[in-house]
């Protein structure tokens, strides 16, 4: 009578390990950016940092505009997951999550990664045009889930209305970084800022005069 071997763990496939380095070097392309900033931004640091070669991170991003890319999905990604469970957390009434929506991204703001990265990023967008448009379309995924909430609150909004909302909405709290970012003069201040931009957004939506 034959005896079965004994099973032996299942080994990563090629595409598992590819995923993990991918992600490996997203991590690492993100703390260059927050630690050595925008002008040190490359291909070579970003290898570096991962602990790869050159090569091997090429294999997978094959140029520093396809890394930044792919940098910049990572990064909305993870915030779309966040506005999800932010709102699912809320319940179903659009006015309370969209309140919880200002508040989470508003405390966002308070943390080091955040206040570090984003300033980086509109740094390298003023300074290269690839970069400008990869920003403007990490963007409208953001503003997209604003303007489903902010048409839930007021069905009422042209669509024209909804657009500039939304870049409104998400211009104004992202302005608030430099002044309530991680160690800013303003950081403790945060709870009542949220108060009063929150009364201030929903009292826009609200007015239909926009």
């Amino acid at each position: 009578m034959f005896k079965l071997a004994p099973m032996k763990p299942a080994l990563k496939t090629q595409t598992d390990k590819a995923r993990m380095t991918s992600e490996t070097i997203l991590h690492a392309a993100e703390s260059v950016m927050i630690e050595a900033g925008y002008h040190n931004f490359s291909i070579r640091r970003v290898a570096s940092a991962a602990g790869v070669t050159v090569g091997n991170l090429q294999y997978h991003f094959p140029t520093k505009d396809v890394l930044l890319k792919s940098l910049l999905d990572h990064c909305i990604g993870r915030y779309l997951k966040m506005f999800a469970s932010i709102r699912n957390s809320a319940g179903n009434d659009p006015r309370r999550q969209f309140e919880a929506l200002v508040k989470g991204i508003f405390e966002d703001l308070n943390s080091k990664n955040t206040t570090m990265f984003f300033p980086e990023l509109w740094s390298l967008a003023n300074h290269e045009a690839s970069a400008t448009q990869l920003m403007d379309d990490m963007y409208a995924q953001y503003r997209a889930v604003l303007k489903e909430v902010i048409k839930e609150i007021n069905p009422k909004l042209k669509p024209s209305s909804v657009d500039r909302l939304a870049l409104f909405i998400s211009a104004s709290i992202e302005g608030h970084t430099v002044f309530i970012g991680h160690g800013k003069p303003w950081q403790k201040q945060t709870k009542k800022l949220i108060k009063i931009a929150t009364q201030s957004f929903l009292f826009a939506i609200e007015s239909e005069e926009f």
